[in-house]
């Protein structure tokens, strides 16, 4: 499109004004940095039909948003060193479309919040998904046990699970 020059500036100043918040990443901000996020991959596990049977969902129940598993492996890892979580849920929906997906993750060391560190959001039919990330603690992280609250959430509920795991 060409816009005279004054349109294109209101514009460009409309999108970015209007533009949803990023996730605040209080942890990423901190003098010593926040983890390393490499590249997510997420895998339907149960189509629709067999995490119906699974749970034995029947639509005029409402809706189903189930964490199902949250896993860290390893649960003992070296500062720098690769932790790959994997996060498993289902969702069962009347509907059958697409529904947005969020899924956020925050850490907490010695029961204080390190901030959210990572949110996906995504769009995903009924049925089982499967997401994996991977990241690394900082080299200046203290060592001790962390603890990663992962929340999963859709226009019809959410539901969370945390895992601890040990930096040293």
């Amino acid at each position: 499109m060409n816009f005279p020059f004054p349109t294109a500036v209101l514009l460009t100043l409309t999108l970015l004004l209007t533009a949803p918040a990023p996730a605040q990443d209080v942890f990423g901000s901190s003098a010593v940095g926040g983890p390393r996020w490499g590249p997510n991959r997420e895998t339907r596990r149960l189509t629709e039909e067999a995490a119906i049977a699974k749970y034995n969902y029947c639509p005029s129940g409402g809706c189903v948003v189930r964490l199902e598993n949250v896993e860290l492996r390893p649960t003992q890892a070296k500062r720098g060193q690769d932790i790959t979580l994997t996060t498993t849920y289902t969702i069962l929906t009347p509907e059958k479309v697409a529904i947005p997906v969020s899924i956020s993750r925050e850490i907490f060391y010695r029961g204080k919040s390190l901030g959210k560190v990572k949110s996906i959001d995504t769009r995903n039919y009924n049925g089982t998904w499967s997401h994996r990330i991977s990241f690394s603690m900082p080299q200046g992280s203290a060592p001790g046990i962390y603890n990663l609250v992962t929340k999963v959430t859709t226009g019809y509920g959410s539901d969370l699970k945390s895992v601890d795991f040990l930096v040293d």
